[in-house]
This record gives C-alpha cells, structure tokens and sequence, in this order.
C-alpha cells in the first residue's frame, strides 16, 4: 500500500519505516505536527516535538515531500480517543487531512507507537475518519529486544532529551549503540524503558538503510530545564545540520527481524491442531503434501462464556456459499451471521463488544474496504485487528 509517514524524526518512527519495506508498502510522503513559533518542544503525550529543527532534513534523506502543521490545540484532551474542538488529536486530523488532499491515492499511516495507548487509540481513531490503515509494527515490543534490533538494523540515531533516572547532560548527542549499555543498566537497576517509552529519553535519527543521504549534525546547543540529582531534564538544540551523500547507496536491506505471528506456545498449540486434523505423523512426510489428506467437517461458530464475557470464534461463510464475493460483501455477510447469533442466544448488549479480530488474505484493495464496512456496525469496536496470512495457509 501507499502510506504515509508520521515522523517525529526519533528512531521509533524511523525503525518503522523499515518494516513497512519489509512488507512491500510504498512510502509517498511524511508528517510531522511542530510546536509553535518560538518553542522547541510542547508538552503532548501525543507527539514528539524536540528536534524539529531538523526534521526537514529526515523527510529530504528520504527523499519525499514534508507536510507540516503547527499543534495548536494541546490543551485539551478527550477521554476516549475522539476529537473534540481543543483536542490535540483534531491537529493529527487536519494534517492527514492536508496529505490526502495532495495525495488522494494513500491508503495506511506509518506511526512509531510502542507502549503508549493513549497515542495509539487517538491514531487509530483518526485514521478510521479518513478510512486509513495503521501500520504499527512495533506496539508492544519486548523494548530490550526491540532497542538491540533497532542497533543491528543500522540505524544511526543520536539522544536529544534526557528526562530518566541515570541520564545526564553529556549524555546528549550521543549515538543509541554506545547508549545500550547503560539504558539496559538502568532498566535492571529502576525498572526504566529501554526504548524511552516512559518519556525517559528522545531521539533523533542521522541515518538508516532507507536514507539516500545521512545527517550531520555541524552546531548544537544544550538547553538544561532543570537541574537535579535524580533526573535532570535537558535537550539539544540542533542550530546547524546538513545531509551529506552516501558513498554508496545499496539496496535498502530487509535483514530485520519480524515477529511471528503467534507466540510460541500458541504457535505450538496451532501445528499440533493441525496435524491431528490432517492426520499427518512425524513419519509421513511425503504423507502430509497428499491430495488425498483426510478433510475435517466443517465447523461453525462457536459461543462461549469467559468470566463476564462472551467469546464468538469461526464466523466465516460456508464452503458451499456461493463464490466470488467481494470483501465488502463477504464482511456483511459474516456481520449478518453474527448479529442471528445475538439474535438467537438473545445478547441485548451490543456496545458490550470490546474486541474484534478479522483473518483474511493480504489483498491490498481490501484495507480500507474493511475498514469502511466495519465502521458501519456500531456495536463492533473502533476499529477492528486485522490479522493477513498468505493465500495458500488460509486454503
């Protein structure tokens, strides 16, 4: 798909874009919300800010356009994720909005977001509006893990704030991989994040495999906001940076890590049930790539009651209902299967649904068909987990 990129300049919003390439998606242009005239930072749990002195430089060393709007409207949050007039959300909307003006045929948004459920439900919320597809990557990443790939991935990023236990001034500028040490020190010893994720530390990215030129940063200035034995508060001011050309410019490499789609218990659980039902043994491997595998019964839905709540599982269209449909089509019909399921266990509470999870082939076309439709039903969730597999492991 088309997207476009979120960026704050740091390494999380960098490090995202290397898996949108490892899943084939197209980067068309970037976004960043700056703080006002005459401030280096705003004080959002929303947005990154400190560095966008040279955030100009990052979207030019990925060589595409930048959009950028001031936050204006910070001061008032909602509760629940929606805009409201004062809401910091409502200035992400406007500057998607601003993108998609200009580039009507993007379809996802790339946004760094690790931890913080407050930023990921206001995005998600957003992009539901404008019938956009979020590409997180990295939510809920083991942070230690996910510090040492960001390392080995080859992406250069420097600290630009400090604001955590441990951190001192002179740590400012310098780069992420000597800073690992010390910010797996001071997670084992304070229980702190390793990826800054508790506003401990900021970043800012001067290379990666996707930049055509990397940054140099010539002139910086400390700007010290509190001093104290504990956590002091400082941040670079970045005066003057230019992009200097690559030697070379290979071919932006794919060599990280992806998560499995399943955890390992899970994933284990998954093979076993799969072999029982294709009646393969560890022996028979010529056995199990048979036409002639043993083909279980069709199963339908399945209700069950967990604690106070009630899990549907399996609702999907029968092997004999009648093909091709669209997606669209195929969603109101397995939204129609689920509402007789109500119907007919007569659940009168619909907004009581909190989760929706959805299986399909990756069609790109079928995104924000999806999206779309499933905003139609309000007793479903803001906005549904989308799962993708391969065609030949849903056949």
């Amino acid at each position: 798909m088309k997207y476009v990129a979120l960026l704050s300049g740091g390494k999380d919003s960098c490090f995202n874009l290397l898996h949108c390439q490892r899943n084939h998606h197209q980067l068309i242009a970037a976004a960043t919300l700056s703080p006002q005239s005459g401030k280096d930072e705003i004080d959002s749990y929303m947005y990154q800010t400190v560095g966008q002195d040279a955030i100009a430089l990052v979207a030019q060393a990925l060589d595409v356009p930048l959009y950028r709007q001031q936050a204006l409207e910070y001061g008032l949050t909602s509760a629940g994720g929606g805009g409201i007039t004062g809401d910091e959300t409502e200035d992400l909307y406007a500057l998607l909005r601003d993108v998609l003006d200009h580039h009507p045929d993007i379809q996802a948004v790339s946004v760094g977001a690790i931890l913080s459920n407050y930023q990921r439900v206001r995005v998600e919320h957003v992009c539901r509006r404008l019938s956009l597809m979020l590409l997180a990557y990295l939510w809920q990443r083991n942070q230690t893990f996910l510090l040492s790939e960001m390392i080995s991935s080859g992406l250069n990023a420097i600290l630009i704030k400090i604001a955590g236990a441990g951190l001192i001034p002179s740590d400012l500028a310098r780069p992420l991989s000597s800073m690992q040490p010390k910010l797996v020190s001071l997670h084992q010893r304070f229980g702190t994040h390793p990826c800054g994720e508790g506003g401990e530390y900021e970043t800012f990215t001067i290379d990666s495999p996707l930049f055509k030129c990397c940054i140099d940063i010539k002139l910086t200035e400390i700007v010290v906001v509190d001093q104290n034995d504990i956590a002091p508060v400082a941040y670079l001011r970045i005066k003057h940076a230019l992009l200097v050309k690559k030697k070379a410019i290979p071919a932006p490499s794919l060599d990280i890590f992806v998560p499995p789609l399943l955890e390992h218990p899970f994933e284990t659980l998954r093979r076993r049930v799969e072999k029982s039902l294709c009646g393969a043994t560890s022996d028979s491997a010529s056995e199990a790539s048979s036409p002639h595998l043993y083909v279980p019964p069709e199963l339908g839905p399945s209700v069950r009651r967990i604690g106070p709540w009630i899990a549907v599982g399996n609702v999907r269209l029968p092997a004999s209902h009648p093909r091709p449909l669209s997606v669209g089509q195929e969603l109101t019909r397995c939204f129609e299967i689920l509402q007789s399921i109500f119907a007919g266990r007569k659940f009168t509470t619909y907004p009581g649904i909190r989760n929706s999870s959805q299986l399909r082939r990756p069609l790109r076309s079928s995104f924000q068909t999806s999206t779309s439709q499933h905003s139609l039903l309000p007793m479903l969730p803001t906005h549904p987990f989308l799962a993708h597999r391969r065609p030949q492991e849903l056949a």
